[in-house]
Formats: C-alpha cells, sequence, structure tokens
C-alpha cells in the first residue's frame, strides 16, 4: 500500500491527476492503448473536472484510452446518479472523447440488471485473451463503511470470483447495481483509491484490520494499491497538520 498524503483536497486531487497522466502514457507507450475503469462519486466528480482542463486536457492522449466502469446503480444513463452521466458531463464531453472509446455498464435503453451485467462480461472478453480482464488502471473511492466499487459489506459480490461483472444486491441502500468483482481489481496493473475527507478517517483506519474486514481492506491486504489522500483523511477530525506529500 502506497500512500500519497496531501494537505488539502485540491492539492489531492491534483496529485491523483498526475499520477494517472503518467500511467495512461505508460500503458499507450508500451501497449498503444490504455484501458482505465471510472469511479462515480463526488471526490472523482471533481478530478474528472480538473483532467478536462489545461494542463491534463492536452497532455494526455486521450484519443488513445478506453473508458469503463468499476460500478453503476440501477438507473438510466441520463439519470442524475448514473455514474456515466457524471463522467460524461465532466469529462467526456469537454474533452470529445468519441463513443467507440467508452463502455457504459448500462445500457440505453436500460435493460435487467442481469443482462446487462452479462453484456459487459462479453465486452470486457473482447481484449480479456481468455482470462480475466487486466485494466491498465482502476480508480476507486471508499465509503465510510469501507465500500468501494459496489462491492459492499455483507453482499454476495464479496464472494464471486467466476465473472468480472455482476449485478448486487444492496440492502442497506434497498437497491442493485452493477459492480466489478474482485478478480478483475485483483488483476490490474494500477488501482488507485482517492478519498478525502475526515468522514473516512475511520475506514481508512480499518484498512489493517485482518478479521471481518471491510471490503476495501480485503483488497489492501491482497495486492499493491495507490491511496491519495488528504490530511484530513489521514489524521481525522482532530489533527490537520501541513502535511507534506509522502509515500509508504
Amino acid at each position: 500500500m502506497k500512500l500519497h498524503v496531501y494537505p488539502n483536497s485540491s492539492q489531492t486531487l491534483a496529485g491523483c491527476a498526475e499520477f494517472i497522466a503518467i500511467k495512461m502514457a505508460e500503458a499507450i507507450g508500451l501497449r498503444g492503448v490504455a484501458r482505465i475503469a471510472l469511479a462515480g462519486g463526488t471526490t472523482p466528480k471533481a478530478l474528472y473536472a480538473l483532467l478536462a482542463r489545461p494542463p491534463f486536457a492536452g497532455s494526455i492522449d486521450w484519443q488513445r484510452i478506453e473508458f469503463y466502469f468499476g460500478d453503476e446503480r440501477a438507473v438510466p444513463q441520463t439519470h442524475p446518479d448514473s455514474n456515466y452521466h457524471q463522467v460524461q458531463t465532466h469529462l467526456f464531453t469537454p474533452l470529445g472523447i468519441k463513443p467507440e472509446q467508452i463502455f457504459p455498464m448500462i445500457s440505453d435503453p436500460m435493460q435487467l440488471l442481469g443482462i446487462e451485467a452479462t453484456r459487459y462480461q462479453h465486452a470486457l472478453e473482447r481484449w480479456a485473451a481468455g482470462g480475466v480482464p487486466v485494466f491498465d488502471f482502476i480508480l476507486n473511492g471508499m465509503g465510510v463503511d469501507g465500500h468501494f466499487a459496489s462491492l459492499f459489506p455483507d453482499t454476495p459480490a464479496l464472494h464471486e470470483r467466476a465473472r468480472w461483472v455482476t449485478a448486487n444486491p444492496v440492502p442497506q441502500h434497498q437497491t442493485e447495481r452493477l459492480t466489478l468483482t474482485y478478480p478483475a481489481f485483483e488483476a490490474a496493473r494500477t488501482v488507485c483509491f482517492l478519498v478525502t475527507g475526515h468522514e473516512k478517517h475511520a475506514a481508512f483506519c480499518a484498512l489493517n484490520q485482518t478479521e471481518q474486514p471491510t471490503p476495501s481492506a480485503r483488497l489492501v491486504q491482497h495486492r499493491h494499491t495507490d491511496w491519495f489522500i488528504d490530511a484530513a483523511c489521514h489524521h481525522g477530525p482532530s489533527q490537520t497538520p501541513d502535511t507534506k506529500e509522502f509515500t509508504a
């Protein structure tokens, strides 16, 4: 687990954006294309808006990137709660990303989630070379309960190993969501978490919990991950020191 800690959220976003630019360039240089799975949420939304402006808008070879999603809500593409709609608004449209580069989890019109999961599974099989798809980069947030993507505590998707995409019932939110599964996250070349705010401090501290680990802790304990966090997340509400960036 490698930490990148910054004094505030805006510097955290800038550090994460620079990291993405580096990793996209590496992937394009090695394989001619970069495949990234994106996250939803308030903090990633600000990241997308940053990436769509200079200097990142002009420093990343956006036309050689394929865009996927780590999870999605059971809503149409145009719904305000849709992760796709958020990224379309703040990243794809400003940058002029071509539709053939974008792979939404939800069809237009929307189908039953089980059908959507199978469709997305087949979409990943196009380049999975007969095994688990290897994303160049997966961006995640983390909830206060330690969930990431739509891998929530005590939900069936936590135990899915045969599929890379599944429809996951989430009773704590009285809904069902699409999500990538652990095999996809475990196989990715880079997995990055972007987490800010003191309300995430407890979940961050729980990452070393080995008995009944949170979904995020379970991933962290099984593979390398990069964490871009601010001082509030790192130290909690009682301390906000003037922290410089560091890695551990």
